[in-house]
């Protein structure tokens, strides 16, 4: 292949990861979110106040609910030690680096097979989605998922290059990324077996028994029992959460129901297996005729590998363990999760799996075919699938992402000021946990409220006048809630762009993002409707009266105004306890 066409496929290749780039780093925000506290701030405020290693050595390997991620603790208390502070957004950065490891892997895998290289094309409009942009742009997820899917392609790597002691320690590690890096021992094995290594295999489980062992020292159920009597009575969304789940780039319209919704993922989940289950079978039936000494077509594995399987077979094996990590991580998923709503098969920090999911399967493809009419067309396939894929994910997945930065940076003014707007209520008993925990790491140093939005917080706190008449805002009242409708607000995908509602007490200020509406037509390509709307509780506002305003960030200018006082009674506001 000339200079010419190398440069050209490599431009394809990295248009969607300089783009996965661009948006970690434009769209991370340094605010943590719902589960972000115990792993983080509170693991930094109690490792200060450590005074032993043994106590600093087990806040790393302390569980936080169902989960053990050392390494995105290690990772967190590292960058204390450089820089004295928790930022959120290394956090998503140093997240990402694990998923370009596990693409170093894919390309090391594929050089194996010495194919041409315009085959690995598919791989990064595959991998480099912003589906599951709640992975990269969530610190906790970011250091679970990204983590574990990195030490299990590698634990498969080192095996299938004959290194058996480091993928042991691979092993490990995946093991304690987070749960269900245990099912990293399931792949391994599947590759041992096929391979008649019975002594290997033997230790293999012995250091995998032993992994899961210490995994699960002192943890609880968190409740999975519910999960095993709600299996009982709807078995059939376990079987189809399998298929959902590994299907989950099929995903473009979570605006809809979720019977709809879930469709197309199921579907392309059931279509993707056709060609996996023969795949498997056709590695498995040749070893089970020659381990139980059945009409043998061809020599036993030990026999024809002594040293190190062949540059093709890698391909081939580190799919197949890949692949069965996948399945096992769908399987429990299946069966554990749907009592927690259908919806999570498809949530978007479970989505890395359907990926790579998608990539392995590819790759055992080009493995297991060897003429070029076939992996042509199977490159052909990927390839637009890859494309099709990335684009609907652009549509549907890109705004989302630019208007979750503005609500977290709203809801971090509220979460400074008012004890909530971070995934927990004031009052209640998380509140006030978070309440406290945020005190102690900003007085202390190490956290600081990012500010980007100060002017217009500036302008809330001194605009005097009515509303301009190019503002057009009705204003709803219930019992419970302040309704807040725009009508026929068109969508602008601005940095800042939108409209935020906010109440005014003298210097004390609430703020609120108004969201733009969802598309409910048939246009698939489309997301958002005309009209924006809000709804504010108010149990979350102290009692008083206030004035509500409405600020609107457009091209190049602001407006604002004052549209009327509200006043909230002892009955209906924040009851401090």
């Amino acid at each position: 292949m000339n200079s010419t066409k190398k440069l050209g496929l490599g431009v394809i290749a990295a248009l969607p990861v300089i783009f996965w780039v661009y948006v970690l780093l434009h769209y991370s925000v340094n605010v943590p979110w719902f589960d972000d506290f115990e792993p983080f701030p509170d693991l930094l405020h109690k490792w200060i106040l450590s005074d032993s290693i043994s106590e600093k050595v087990k806040l790393l390997f302390q569980p936080n609910n169902e989960h053990r991620m050392v390494f995105g603790k290690l990772l967190t208390v590292m960058y204390y030690w450089i820089t004295g502070t928790l930022h959120f957004t290394y956090l998503h950065i140093v997240g990402a680096l694990f998923t370009f490891g596990t693409f170093a892997l894919f390309w090391k895998v594929f050089m194996s097979s010495q194919l041409p290289l315009k085959y690995f094309l598919p791989v990064p409009f595959l991998l480099f989605q912003i589906q599951y942009h709640l992975i990269f742009l969530w610190a906790i997820c970011s250091l679970q998922h990204q983590p574990v899917v990195f030490f299990v392609c590698l634990t498969m790597y080192l095996l299938v290059r004959n290194r058996f002691g480091w993928a042991i320690l691979a092993g490990f590690c995946a093991n304690f990324a987070m749960s269900n890096g245990i099912f990293v021992w399931v792949g391994g094995a599947a590759i041992l077996l096929l391979w008649s290594q019975w002594r290997q295999l033997a230790i293999w489980i012995v250091a995998g028994g032993l992994a899961i062992w210490m995994y699960f020292l002192g943890m609880t159920t968190m409740g999975n029992e519910a999960s095993i009597e709600y299996f009982k009575n709807h078995p059939h969304l376990s079987f189809l959460g399998f298929f959902a789940f590994l299907g989950g780039l099929f995903d473009f319209f979570f605006e809809r129901p979720i019977q709809i919704r879930t469709a197309l993922p199921i579907l392309m989940g059931l279509l993707s297996m056709l060609w996996i289950v023969p795949w498997l079978l056709g590695l498995l039936l040749p070893w089970v005729r020659q381990t139980f000494r059945w009409p043998a077509r061809m020599p036993r594995f030990t026999e024809r590998m002594q040293a190190t399987i062949s540059h093709q077979q890698q391909i081939t094996y580190f799919s197949f363990g890949v692949l069965v990590y996948i399945l096992a991580n769908a399987s429990i998923i299946g069966f554990l999760r749907p009592r927690f709503g259908f919806e999570v098969m498809v949530v978007s920090n479970y989505k890395l799996y359907p990926a790579v999911f998608l990539i392995v399967g590819y790759l055992a493809y080009l493995g297991a075919t060897s003429k070029d009419k076939w992996r042509t067309w199977g490159f052909r396939t990927m390839l637009g699938l890859g494309i099709f894929i990335w684009g609907m994910s652009l549509l549907h997945y890109f705004p989302t992402i630019v208007e979750r930065r503005k609500s977290l940076l709203v809801n971090v003014f509220n979460q400074e000021h008012h004890s909530f707007g971070l995934g927990h209520f004031p009052g209640t008993p998380t509140g006030e946990y978070v309440e406290a925990l945020m005190e102690d790491v900003t007085a202390r140093g190490i956290y600081t409220y990012p500010d980007e939005f100060k002017p217009y917080y500036d302008q809330m706190r001194t605009v005097k006048g009515a509303l301009p008449a190019s503002l057009k805002v009705d204003v709803q009242t219930t019992p419970e809630a302040l309704l807040v409708i725009e009508p026929g607000t068109p969508y602008t995908a601005g940095y800042n762009t939108g409209s935020y509602a906010f109440l005014r007490k003298g210097k004390e200020l609430y703020v609120f993002k108004i969201d733009q509406n969802l598309y409910r037509g048939r246009n698939i390509f489309r997301l958002f409707d005309n009209g924006r709307a809000l709804i504010i509780p108010y149990s979350l506002i102290t009692p008083g009266e206030y004035e509500l305003g409405v600020l609107r960030v457009g091209d190049g200018q602001v407006e604002s105004g004052i549209i009327k006082t509200i006043t909230i009674t002892e009955e209906q506001g924040f009851k401090t306890i």
